[in-house]
C-alpha cells in the first residue's frame, strides 16, 4: 500500500488565484496561515500554548457535585466531568456559571469536596456548558487516579 505525503502550507505568504469572469486580469490574494501562540519563559526562550499547561489533563469521567450561592440562595448542580488533573477539572453543566464565580466541588463517590472558582467562561456545547474549573490549592489525590509525571509528553509514547 502507497500512502502520499501531505503538501503542507508552508509559512511564507502564499497567492491564492481569484477567478473573475469579467476580466482577464490575474488577481491575487495573499494569506497568511496564522501562527502558533508562543509566550516567553523567564530563561528567554518561548513555549508553545500546549507546553504551558501546569500539568497533563486526564480525560475521565466522575459524577460530581457543584455546590454554589447564587443570589444568596445555596444551589447544588449535577456535573461530570470531561477532564480533571491536580489543579482542577472541565464539567458539564445544564446551566452556565460566570467566570470567578467560587463553588465547592464534592466527589460523589468519596463525598470529599475542594474549594475552587470558575476559571474562564464556559462554552456552550450540544451536551451542556463546559465549565473550567480551578482548585484554590492543587488537590491531586481528589480524583482517586495517578497523574503522568509533569515532563511527559504524548510524543513519549
Amino acid at each position: 500500500m502507497k500512502i502520499d505525503p501531505l503538501n503542507k502550507i508552508s509559512r511564507s505568504k502564499t497567492a491564492i488565484p481569484l477567478k473573475s469572469s469579467s476580466t482577464t486580469a490575474n488577481y491575487a490574494a495573499t494569506f497568511t496561515p496564522p501562527k502558533k501562540t508562543t509566550r516567553p519563559t523567564p530563561s528567554g526562550s518561548t513555549i508553545t500554548n500546549e507546553q504551558r499547561r501546569r500539568t497533563q489533563r486526564v480525560l475521565l469521567r466522575v459524577r460530581a457535585s457543584v455546590h454554589v450561592a447564587l443570589q444568596g440562595k445555596m444551589t447544588v448542580h449535577e456535573v461530570a466531568t470531561l477532564s480533571v488533573n491536580p489543579h482542577g477539572a472541565i464539567v458539564v453543566m445544564k446551566n452556565p456559571l460566570p467566570a470567578e464565580t467560587r463553588v465547592v466541588l464534592e466527589h460523589a463517590s468519596t463525598k470529599q469536596q475542594v474549594a475552587c472558582k470558575v476559571a474562564r467562561p464556559p462554552k456552550h456545547m450540544p451536551e451542556g456548558f463546559h465549565v473550567p474549573l480551578e482548585f484554590d490549592t492543587p488537590a491531586p489525590g481528589f480524583w482517586l487516579i495517578d497523574f503522568p509525571p509533569t515532563d511527559w509528553r504524548p510524543e513519549n509514547v
